[in-house]
């Protein structure tokens, strides 16, 4: 359905029901191949996390590594810390402090400016300089992982970042007496070497509960600085928790009503780790026994199907199209057959809102990073915009991965970046068409037809052999020798050469393989087409 410029039909943000804060759930489902974590809000599904044993997750993990490249055009440094490929290292994250914009809004706990600011990456790094380093991001398709020397230890309600004085306060703090009490109470009870970050989470927890918290995230740093002491580099040091335990730690609050799981030995060990982490919240950990499955009981299984579907439905009846390339991801927003009705510029905004609604949901359950690209549906009145805007501002509350977004440009387009940590779902659960390579096509019958013609004259201008025997897919064979075999025979005669056909049903429909006959050797790529 093409999109239309219709005049307003505006929507208030009144009308539109979501509410921000919602029932939630955690469902920890166990198989030995897999483990799959599932974050339920309101009984639907908005994030889900995989795990499994050949794909052991890297982020939070901290390595002695060795630098083997230094590139001051990129002003970065490769480093190897013993993995299939070197991770990347900028000098943002060698020099200064990291980017804390989110849990800080003024100058007081903030250190000192380093003495190595402004310096460049070759007059910070050598090659074969021996240095410690944690995993930011993943390795994703030919990329290493990203690192960075800043260094910290995530708890419950607090971050711990050695080698540096900053305390800072979430922003979600909007109380100044909060922020100063709070940072007056880390100060007294930090060690000097460390700096801290107080969570959203951690706002209204006492003074005890921090004080164990740092004991034992201090421990954790004493414990990385002896194994680094010990190590031959490239080396792990401090190996970052598994995915049960890191998703407790960023989503089990108050507002969790239960985390259910369906494996005796991984509830186990999530009671325990809530033992330390939040002792009072263990009774909400259950253990699932039903006969059908856990992601099934709360009726998942089905929409998580669909997450991989390129076509997203929206509720009052238009829909996404999501598509993935190596540069960005876009999104187009559609009425489908809403555009019919009556008010069509009520149509388009409720659509768009919609879609803010399900883009916000998507990225989260998709794991989207990197750059978004959303094309809304044209409309005309700039309060219809800002409408808009505002409503996609609000469905990103709840997203604990950094979202930024601008406004709408002149031609409807909203420019998403959101940080990315680990491959995203689509990627991790499939891979690469071998017909089409990612493109999402393939060619028709008649240029595999082209092709073959192409790679025969070829092969009769070398004066090549004149028996051949040609394997193909099935319907291309049927496809050939349909009509009295016209296309055959024209091949036979125009090239002068006898063909046997072969069925090769294991074959990519757009492939052929071409032997000779009389030995039986494969020359297809003697010949390119």
């Amino acid at each position: 359905m093409e999109k239309a410029i219709k005049k307003s039909g505006r929507v208030s943000s009144n009308q539109i029901q979501r509410p921000l804060k919602s029932k939630r759930e955690i469902l920890i489902n166990v198989r030995p191949y897999e483990k799959r974590i599932a974050i339920l809000e309101d009984g639907r599904l908005a994030e889900i996390v995989y795990e499994r044993p050949e794909n052991n997750r890297m982020v939070g993990n901290i390595y002695k590594g060795v630098v083997n490249a230094v590139l001051p055009g990129l002003q970065a440094a490769f480093v190897d810390i013993g993995q299939e490929k070197a991770g990347f290292l900028h000098v943002e994250d060698v020099i200064g402090r990291p980017n804390l914009e989110d849990y800080d809004d003024d100058d007081e706990g903030r250190p000192a400016p380093r003495q190595d600011e402004g310096k460049t990456i070759d007059q910070l790094l050598k090659v074969g300089q021996e240095i410690l380093v944690q995993v930011t991001k993943e390795p994703i398709s030919t990329k290493g992982p990203r690192l960075t020397a800043h260094l910290s230890f995530a708890g419950r309600f607090l971050v711990c970042m050695p080698r540096t004085d900053f305390i800072g306060v979430s922003k979600k703090s909007r109380d100044p007496q909060q922020r100063r009490a709070l940072k007056k109470m880390i100060r007294e009870l930090k060690s000097p070497d460390c700096g801290y970050i107080v969570r959203t989470i951690g706002l209204n927890e006492s003074e005890n509960e921090f004080a164990i918290q740092m004991k034992q995230l201090e421990t954790r740093w004493e414990t990385c600085k002896t194994e680094a002491a010990i190590v031959q580099a490239p080396a792990l040091v401090h190996a970052e928790s598994d995915s049960s335990e890191t998703t407790l730690r960023d989503y089990f609050s108050d507002d969790v009503d239960s985390v259910w799981i369906d494996d005796k030995d991984e509830h186990k060990n999530v009671v325990s780790f809530l033992k330390v982490l939040s002792a009072d919240m263990v009774d909400k950990v259950k253990l699932y026994t039903g006969d059908v499955s856990l992601f099934d009981h709360f009726g998942i299984e089905e929409e998580l199907e669909k997450t991989f579907a390129r076509r997203v439905q929206l509720k009052r009846g238009g829909y996404l199209i999501i598509d993935q390339t190596e540069a960005l991801i876009a999104i187009d927003v559609n009425t489908g057959g809403k555009v019919r009705g009556r008010d069509q510029g009520k149509n388009i905004n409720e659509t768009n809102i919609d879609a803010a609604w399900e883009v916000a949901k998507q990225m989260r359950l998709r794991d989207l990073g990197g750059l978004i690209v959303v094309d809304f549906i044209d409309m005309d009145e700039e309060e219809d915009k800002e409408n808009l805007v505002r409503e996609f501002k609000k469905a990103i509350r709840v997203d604990k991965s950094p979202v930024s977004f601008s406004n709408l440009s002149q031609f409807g387009l909203m420019e998403i970046t959101r940080k990315r940590v680990r491959p995203n779902a689509v990627k991790e659960q499939s891979n690469v068409c071998p017909t089409c390579k990612g493109a999402g096509y393939i060619p028709s019958k008649e240029s595999v037809v082209a092709n073959i013609d192409r790679w025969l004259r070829r092969f009769h201008a070398k004066k090549g052999e004149k028996n051949i025997t040609m394997a193909l897919h099935p319907e291309m064979i049927a496809h050939v020798t349909e009509n009295r075999a016209a296309i055959f025979k024209y091949w036979e005669i125009t090239h002068n050469t006898r063909i046997q056909l072969v069925e090769d049903d294991a074959s990519n429909f757009s492939e052929f393989r071409i032997f000779s006959t009389a030995s039986g050797e494969e020359i297809t790529q003697a010949t390119p087409a």
